[in-house]
């Protein structure tokens, strides 16, 4: 399988159960507590998540690249997928997966992001190393977070 250029991944061995590592990474209200680039700015609590929920968030805050986006949760699975969407379909839009599956000692969790529209190729030859940094530590921060 010949890997997509215009999408970034990390992955993590989690010691703790599916259902803990979803419980954490769907209450977007912590996420200020725990992930290093991520924050919710807008949405519902985690009870009330749901396919359609609309989401504004907050990237690499504290830093001159900050930025707020929205997004809009086109699939929740629980507890296997949360999957959200967004930006200019034309010019940058990513869709944003997260997939957990029962391993050998715990959860295997993925993170990816996939990338389209005029710009992506551009943004991502220029930004590729800084997001896969970026999405290595968010999954290394869930991991900790789960396994407390």
């Amino acid at each position: 399988m010949q890997e997509n250029n215009l999408a970034v991944r990390a992955t993590a061995d989690i010691a703790a159960p599916v259902e803990r590592v979803w419980q954490v990474l769907t209450d977007l209200h912590s996420y200020e507590q725990w992930h290093p680039s991520v924050e919710l700015v807008d949405g519902p609590p985690a009870a009330e998540l749901a396919k359609g929920s609309a989401l504004r968030l907050r990237a690499d805050r504290g830093t001159p690249a900050e930025r707020e986006f929205d997004v809009t949760v086109t699939e929740l699975t629980a507890p296997t997928v949360l999957a959200w969407e967004g930006g200019d379909p034309e010019h940058f839009f990513g869709r944003h997966r997260f997939t957990l599956a029962q391993g050998a000692e715990g959860t295997d969790f993925t993170d990816e992001e996939t990338f389209e529209g005029s710009m992506a190729e551009a943004v991502l030859a220029e930004h590729r190393t800084a997001l896969e940094a970026a999405y290595k530590a968010g999954a290394e921060a869930l991991k900790q977070a789960a396994e407390k």
